[in-house]
Order: structure tokens, then C-alpha cells, then sequence
């Protein structure tokens, strides 16, 4: 249990050396206590008085006295029996001129000091004295004389130079333990010596000039001189004691040039003052304590609290941050708003509920620190260090943390931010700094969610590009030599001059050096191995030797393109941008859950073949169905309005209607929670690796999934890839496909043939008014359509878009589709089959189902190898159907690609999802992949 020593006097008190973690000393007296080495941790001394004792006080004043009137004797003493043995040789009968001399280099000296510090001045005052003196000397008219007056000159402001200085730093010390008082004192005791001192230098000097001359007299001449030697002296003594005081009221005051004279002054003061030297304060409070001649030289002061702490700066604090009088007042006061702290060393200090709101703290070291509730509105904080900084709850607003370093021990808990800037200064531009978010702002929590770094890393670097088969097999090696510990690519960043980081998430507690030792060893075998391959290839085909070199080459030169694309998952890295748009195929080889099945990784640009093929595994998740299915029969359930189905399965009421709700929304996570399990599996990793090396975040991606009919059920944009990954959006297609030869008619408008089947419950008026109004269309309307008038419109011109409204189902197994075209005949597709391939086989482009639960007709219509349809999984409610299709044809005739536009219109739908529960499952894809999708324009065109 902590000891408790608050409110009591310890004057003098030994703890030296021991174990006082969280010891409360707060209000008590510890002046002249020793803390020497001693354990402090998290200890309090709030409103704690150290220092010098009384009795201790007392005697550095006395002591100063002593020195002061010393001094003051010493210095008239020498100079007056200097003057008995050589003045009368270097001087005539009229003294007058040796007396203006001395007083000159005087005021020559108290000049120098006062503007350029005591250093300048006795070299100054060195050279004058001899200068001046020779010219004294040469009075007499003699050789003797000339030496005479330059030594006696020189020896005399030489010593009062002396004493002024040693006065000063007994002034400073007097006044640094009692106060003016004590320097007035000591001031009047230097006069007093120099007094004394006179006499003592007459009576002694007398006594050597009768030894010398042995008659027992004194000349009249020698006597005349000495009167202004003496006269001199004390003349010299008052100047230098009242120039002294000054210097000493100046050092005080902490005029830089006399920084010296403090330090020595304090060094004394705190010589039996409170000793924490060597201590470790780490977390101790020392707020509204008072701490004048205390010894805090080496201590640890981590996170040590000094706010309002009085008489700081007259303690010693060599070798701590407190040396630095711009941050020990940050420290003591709290106030930095506006102020410059650019490469400051802030490292462990506690800066809690200081104001550096606009303070630019770029390239400071803040690890260790304490922030906590800290003001940073629009601080400064690019490039600075803050690992392991605790930032709980500080307000970040409008802060810039461009190239941050943080670490899985920075804390951002409850941190208040609306918005940030990751840039310091703008490209282009005073209000085109790159901000977080992009529009609006933070909600509570969502700073910390993006900005938390949850695991260590470790950097990889390459300074002259990556060999990423080398690399492959290097990081699986070390992967099964290191089962047990997760290792992970972060991300991979291109640093420019073929400098390429990758970073690796690594468990807290890992040895990192050793982990990145063993990588580099096992990547230089890699490439060793690689290179001794193709030379043994290539042996004995000298004439392959250049195509091969030239080869080589450009695989280099793909490798560094690929690694130059950053692929930073951190929110606020600047992204590349993609020219074109890339094709990811994912195929999976079977659909049966309950067993391993491999799946194959192709990556290529859109009208080009795959540069990038890899395979992986994914294991057995049979539940996956079961989540569906449950979160399909919530779904169901929680439908209590008008929807697009032939036979609706189920009515419910609203007093049931909240409880389908929730269940509907909780089965949805749970269904969301395990289809991310299963896909970021270890057996799936490398497809998803080989995916985050090869893209980049701001690429178009199209996504498609070659599978069979039980895989098509499961909702793929759940997957976390996409939201890594904002310009990409699946698609679906089966393993057997094949391109269609079609005629060619241009046309300035794009034909629609629109089916508004049968409209029982639903108002599909709507959909035809939204048809209408695109631009450059022609559309045929068939409402509540024989099929022999259907079939008709199918044969009879070329259309580039197939759009149906109305009910429509699809069997239980999603082999078989069928659409309600009036009140009394539903049709499949098999039953339209040859017209359907007539229209393709003219340029049918794109087949929209705005209609429920259209698996079916998908599986239908892609043994027809149609390139693009848009059908609905589930039954969809009358308005969500309305609102898709508002927004899809919007994005799409406005400019977007058919993959941007249903994205972007199916996750506008969450916007309706608190009526209509999942609203954004519903839209999907099918695409045939031996063809490429077509924007609005191309459709005008072709």
C-alpha cells in the first residue's frame, strides 16, 4: 500500500534508494530532503515545498558575507601596497593623471560587462590596463618607470576585476537563497572589507618602504602617491560592487550572457537543498509545488506532471527536458496555442489538458506523452513521433497529421475529431488541403476506428524493386517456419528512386529483428535460386542469352510498376490513380460447401489477357447456406407491403413487423460475420495477397465470379475486399460460356424494348416515366403483352436494352425463372428462347429484371450467353424497385460504367433500409465474361 507523508515536514529526511511508488507527499515539507535514487513512481507532491532548510539558508548567506567582504579587502589591500612599491616610479609629483587612468579602465570595464558580459570585459580591460599604464609610466622618463606603471595599471583593475566577478556570483547566490536584502548586505560588506583592506595595504606598505630604504622615512612623493593608489582602490571597489549588483540583478533576471553566473549561483543554493537526483518520477505529480535550489539533475521524468509549479527555474535540471526554459514553461503553464514547437524534444512529457490549439509541433517527438484532453484543434502535427502518446479524449479538430507516426500503443481513445487534414500545405490552393473526412464529418468513434493501428509491423525495404516471386516464396517460408504467429502484408508503398516498403502487421511481443533477418536470408536464396534456373536454361543457347536479358528486364520493370501502385490500406495515403479499368476473375471449380474446393485468381486490364494468375483454397462452409437461408426467411418476413413477387409466400401484421425487423437485420450480420471468416481463411490467403500487391484502391474493378447456381445465392458484396476497394463491384457468370457474333446496326438512339407485365398490387407507371425521360432513347412499351405479341417485338428490330416490369419468381432450386407479362399467362425463358436469340444475335446488350427473385431467369438467360442482366435475388418491395432503377439509370446514361452505376445505386439504397431491411442486398449482376460491358455512349454508337 502507498505511504502517506502529506502534510507532514521531513527537513532533511533520508530516502535514499528506496521503493516509494505511489507515495503521497503532497502539502508537506521537504526541504532538504534526499530522494537520491529513489523509486517515485507515480508519487504526489502537489503543493510540496523543497529547497534549502532555514538553518542552511542562513549559512550560505553568512558564508556569502564573508566572501563579499574578502573580496572587497583582497582587492584595495594588493592594490594599495602595489602602489607603495611602484607608483613612486611611475608617476610625477602630481598624481593627478594615475588616478583618471585606473578610473577610466574601470569605467572602461562596467561598460564591456554590462553590454557584452564579463568574459569580453577582462580581456578588454587586460589589454587597456597594460596600454594605459605604459603610458603612465612613461611620465617618470625612465625604463623602470614605463614597467612600473604597466604592472601596477594592469594588476590593479586585473584584481578589482577578480573581486567584481567573484562578487557577482556571491550577489547571485545571496540573492537566489534570501533575496534582495541579503544582497544589499553583502554589498556593504565589501565596502567595509575594502575599508579594512585599505588601512591593512597603508600600514604594510609603509613597512616595506622603510625596510627598502632603511631610513626609517617615508618620501613626501611616495606618500602622495600611495593617497592615490588608496583614493584609486576604493574608487574601483565602489564602481565594482554597485557594477556587481547589477550583473548579479541581470543573471537574476536571466539575461543569457550571465547564464553562467545563475547556473553557479543555483549550483550553490542547491548545495543541501532537496536532492532528486538520479530519481524516477515517472507519472509523479508535482503541480502547485515549489521547488527553488532542488537537485533534479538525471532523473527520470516521464510523464511527470509540473503544472503551475512555482520557482522551477531555480532548480537544477541538467540532463532533463526541463533545461529548455520554451518548454519548461509549456510545461508549468499549459499554454502553447499558436507557439512554434517545430522539431521540439517533447518526448514523456505531460502536456494533460494543455491548450496547443494552432501550435506547430512538425517533426517534434511526442512518444511517451501524455495528451490526454489536450486542445489540438488545428495543431501542426505533421511528422511527428508518437508512439506509444496517449491522445484519450484531446480534440484533434483540424489538426494535420500528415506522416504520422503512431504505433499499437498510441492511444486515441474517445478523441474528439471532426474532421482532419492529412497534408500539410496545400497542392493548389488555400482550401484544397486533402481533408478526412472528405465532406461532412466524423461521428463520434470514427477517428479512432480509422486511425488505430491494431498491430505492430515490420518494414521490408528494397532499394532497387522487388522480385515478387522471390518474395512469394521467401514469405511463405517464413509464414510455415513461424506457424503460431499471424503474419500479414499491411500494405506496400513506393517511395520513389525504386525504393519499395512493404510492411508486414506482425503480434505484439514478436522479435521483429529476427523475424526481418530470416526474411532477407530467405529472399537472397530466393533469387539465387531463381537466377541459377534460368542460367541453366538458357546454358549452351548463347544466342538466347540477350532475348533473355531483355526479358528479364522487363518483368523487372512490370515488377517495379506493380509495387509503384500503392496499395496503402491506411485512410488518409494519397492513392495513384489507374488508367484502366482491371478485370478480376475469381473461379471457383465446384459449388459443393461441404468439401476443400480450389479456386483460381486471374488479374488483367479489360480487353487484354490476365498478367497475373494464382491459385488458392477455400474449406468446407456448408453453414454458410444455413445463414442465408435464415436471413432469407427474416427477410421474407419482414416485407409487409406491395413487392414484385407472383405468389407472395407470406402476409404479416404490424404488430409483427418490429420483430421481423430485427431478426432480420441480426441474421444479416451474422450471415455478413461468416462469409468474412471464411473468405480471410489461411487457405485463401495468397489469392487475397496476390489481390492487395496487384491492386490499387482507386482502381475500377470489375469482379467476376465464375460459379455455379448454389455460390450465386451468396451476397458477395458483403465481402470486406470492397470496401478496401470503393471503385469495385461483383459479378456473376457461369464456368461455361461463349462470345456471340451480332450484326452491327447503328443507331442515334438507344432502343429499349420495356415489358410492364402484370401490375396486380405494384405501380410500375414509375418505371415507364423514368424510362421516358432518359436522353437519346426510343422506347416500345408492351403492357400486359400476349406472348405472341412479345415474341413479335423480339424478332422485329434490333434492341440494345431488354427491360421488364411486373411480378416475377424463380424455382426453389433457382433453375427455372418465370415473369408474369399480364393477369393470367406467366412465361419462362426456354419459352422465348428463339426470340430472346434473335434480339441477341442483333445487338441485345443488356437484359434488366426490375422484378423479384430473378435467379432463375439468370440461369436461364446466360445459356444464351446475353453479355449483361440486372435482376433482383430476393422478392424486392415496389419502391425499392422504383428507387434502383431511378438511381442506376441516372448513374449509368450520366456517364458511369454499368459495374460504377449499380454499385453506386444499390448502396443508395441503404438510405431506405430503416422501412425496407436490406434493401442494398437485392440488385446483382450476371455478366457473360467473353464480353465486355458497354457504356450509355457505346450503346448510341453501336
Amino acid at each position: 500500500m502507498p505511504q502517506d507523508f502529506s502534510f507532514q515536514s521531513l527537513c532533511g529526511y533520508s530516502f535514499k534508494g528506496q521503493d516509494l511508488t505511489g507515495a503521497d507527499f503532497s502539502h508537506s515539507d521537504i526541504r532538504g530532503t534526499d530522494f537520491s535514487n529513489t523509486l517515485l513512481c507515480n508519487a504526489k507532491f502537489t503543493d510540496a515545498k523543497a529547497g534549502v532548510p532555514l538553518h542552511y539558508r542562513l549559512g550560505l548567506v553568512i558564508i556569502s558575507l564573508l566572501l563579499s567582504a574578502i573580496s572587497g579587502l583582497t582587492a584595495v589591500l594588493t592594490a594599495v601596497f602595489t602602489g607603495y612599491l611602484l607608483f613612486p616610479y611611475s608617476i610625477s609629483s602630481d598624481n593627478f593623471l594615475a588616478s583618471v587612468i585606473v578610473l577610466l579602465i574601470f569605467v572602461l570595464f562596467l561598460t564591456i560587462a554590462i553590454r557584452k558580459g564579463l568574459q569580453a570585459a577582462f580581456g578588454t580591460v587586460l589589454i587597456a590596463g597594460a596600454l594605459l599604464g605604459t603610458i603612465m609610466g612613461t611620465m617618470t622618463g625612465t625604463v623602470a618607470g614605463v614597467a612600473a606603471g604597466a604592472v601596477t595599471a594592469t594588476l590593479t583593475v586585473t584584481i578589482v576585476a577578480v573581486m567584481t566577478a567573484v562578487l557577482t556570483t556571491v550577489l547571485a547566490m545571496a540573492g537566489t537563497v534570501a533575496g534582495l536584502v541579503a544582497g544589499v548586505v553583502a554589498i556593504a560588506a565589501n565596502l567595509a572589507g575594502a575599508r579594512v583592506g585599505a588601512t591593512i595595504g597603508i600600514m604594510a606598505g609603509k613597512a616595506a618602504i622603510e625596510v627598502l630604504n632603511n631610513t626609517g622615512t617615508i618620501p613626501g612623493a611616495k606618500l602622495s602617491a600611495v593617497t592615490g593608489a588608496t583614493n584609486a582602490a576604493m574608487a574601483g571597489t565602489l564602481a565594482g560592487s554597485l557594477l556587481a549588483a547589477y550583473l548579479a540583478w541581470r543573471a537574476l533576471a536571466k539575461e543569457p550572457k550571465f547564464a553562467w553566473i545563475r547556473k553557479i549561483a543555483i549550483t550553490f543554493a542547491a548545495m543541501g537543498g532537496t536532492n532528486f537526483r538520479g530519481a524516477d518520477l515517472t507519472d509523479a505529480d508535482f503541480s502547485h509545488s515549489t521547488l527553488p535550489s532542488t537537485n533534479l539533475r538525471g532523473a527520470t521524468l516521464t510523464r511527470t506532471l509540473w503544472h503551475k509549479t512555482q520557482k522551477l527555474d531555480c532548480a537544477i535540471l541538467d540532463n532533463t527536458i526541463l533545461a529548455s526554459s520554451k518548454i519548461r514553461d509549456l510545461l508549468v503553464i499549459g499554454n502553447g496555442r499558436r507557439k512554434s514547437y517545430v522539431g521540439a524534444n517533447l518526448r514523456g512529457v505531460n502536456l494533460m489538458y494543455a491548450d496547443l490549439s494552432y501550435a506547430n509541433l512538425r517533426q517534434a517527438d511526442l512518444s511517451e506523452a501524455t495528451l490526454k484532453k489536450a486542445l489540438l484543434e488545428s495543431a501542426n502535427l505533421t511528422e511527428v513521433q508518437a508512439i506509444a502518446t496517449n491522445f484519450t479524449g484531446a480534440k484533434l479538430t483540424g489538426a494535420c497529421i500528415e506522416n504520422w507516426n503512431i504505433d499499437a500503443k498510441t492511444q486515441l481513445n474517445e478523441v474528439e475529431c471532426r474532421f482532419i487534414y492529412l497534408e500539410e500545405t496545400p497542392q493548389s490552393g488555400a482550401n484544397n488541403r486533402e481533408r478526412r473526412p472528405h465532406s461532412g464529418e466524423f461521428q463520434p468513434g470514427e477517428f479512432t476506428k480509422l486511425f488505430q493501428k491494431v498491430l505492430d509491423t515490420i518494414d521490408l525495404i528494397f532499394r532497387n524493386g522487388v522480385d515478387w516471386k522471390a518474395f512469394c516464396t521467401a514469405f511463405k517460408q517464413m509464414q510455415v517456419e513461424n506457424e503460431g504467429i499471424e503474419l500479414a502484408i499491411r500494405d506496400i508503398e513506393h517511395k520513389g528512386d525504386g525504393i519499395i516498403v512493404i510492411k508486414v502487421d506482425v503480434p505484439a511481443n514478436t522479435d521483429k529483428a529476427k523475424i526481418d533477418t530470416d526474411f532477407y536470408q530467405k529472399y537472397e536464396l530466393a533469387l539465387k535460386a531463381i537466377e541459377e534456373k534460368y542460367q541453366a536454361e538458357l546454358k549452351s543457347r548463347d544466342e538466347q542469352i540477350t532475348i533473355y536479358r531483355q526479358h528479364h528486364q522487363e518483368l523487372t520493370e512490370l515488377a517495379q510498376i506493380l509495387a509503384s501502385r500503392p496499395v496503402n490500406t491506411r485512410p488518409f495515403q494519397t492513392e495513384q490513380k489507374s488508367v484502366d479499368s482491371k478485370l478480376v476473375t475469381l473461379k471457383f471449380s465446384q459449388s459443393d460447401l461441404r468439401t476443400n474446393f480450389p479456386v483460381t485468381l486471374q488479374i488483367g486490364t479489360e480487353k487484354n489477357r490476365p498478367v497475373v494468375e494464382c491459385t488458392g483454397e477455400l474449406p468446407p462452409a456448408s453453414d454458410i447456406l444455413n445463414f442465408y437461408d435464415q436471413w432469407k426467411s427474416a427477410y421474407r418476413r419482414s416485407i409487409n407491403v406491395g413487392y414484385r413477387l407472383d405468389v407472395p409466400e407470406t402476409q404479416v401484421t404490424n404488430v409483427s413487423r418490429q420483430e421481423f425487423l430485427s431478426d432480420c437485420y441480426e441474421s444479416a450480420q451474422n450471415l455478413k460475420i461468416k462469409l468474412n471468416q471464411w473468405l480471410n481463411s489461411e487457405q485463401f490467403r495468397p489469392v487475397k495477397e496476390e489481390l492487395l500487391a496487384t491492386l490499387n484502391t482507386s482502381d475500377s474493378i470489375r469482379l467476376l465470379l465464375q460459379t455455379e447456381n448454389d455460390l450465386w445465392r451468396i451476397p458477395w458484396h458483403l465481402w470486406d475486399f470492397f470496401d478496401r476497394y470503393p471503385q469495385a463491384e461483383v459479378a456473376l457468370s457461369t464456368s461455361i460460356y461463349k462470345s456471340i457474333d451480332k450484326s452491327i446496326f447503328p443507331q442515334p438512339k438507344v432502343k429499349i424494348l420495356a415489358i410492364l407485365g402484370d401490375t396486380t398490387g405494384i405501380d410500375v407507371q414509375k418505371d415507364r416515366r423514368m424510362l421516358e425521360q432518359l436522353p437519346d432513347v426510343a422506347v416500345t412499351f408492351l403492357v400486359e403483352p400476349q406472348r405472341k405479341q412479345l415474341n413479335d417485338q423480339l424478332w422485329a428490330q434490333p434492341w440494345k436494352i431488354f427491360f421488364f416490369a411486373g411480378h416475377s419468381a424463380s424455382s426453389a432450386e433457382s433453375q427455372t425463372g418465370r415473369i408474369a407479362i399480364n393477369p393470367t399467362e406467366s412465361l419462362t425463358i426456354p419459352e422465348l428462347e428463339y426470340g430472346l436469340k434473335q434480339a441477341i444475335a442483333q445487338g441485345l446488350e443488356l437484359a434488366i429484371f426490375n422484378s423479384c427473385d430473378g435467379l432463375g431467369l439468370a440461369a436461364n438467360l446466360a445459356d444464351l450467353h446475353i453479355p449483361q442482366m440486372i435482376i433482383m435475388r430476393e422478392p424486392v418491395p415496389d419502391r425499392v424497385a422504383q428507387e434502383f432503377l431511378k438511381y442506376f439509370l441516372e448513374a449509368f446514361s450520366g456517364g458511369k460504367s454499368l459495374m460504377a452505376a449499380v454499385r453506386q445505386a444499390r448502396e443508395k439504397l441503404q438510405g431506405i433500409e430503416d422501412e425496407f431491411p436490406c434493401a442494398s442486398w437485392l440488385p446483382v449482376i450476371f455478366q457473360n465474361p467473353a464480353e465486355v460491358p458497354r457504356t450509355w455512349e457505346e450503346f448510341r454508337r453501336i
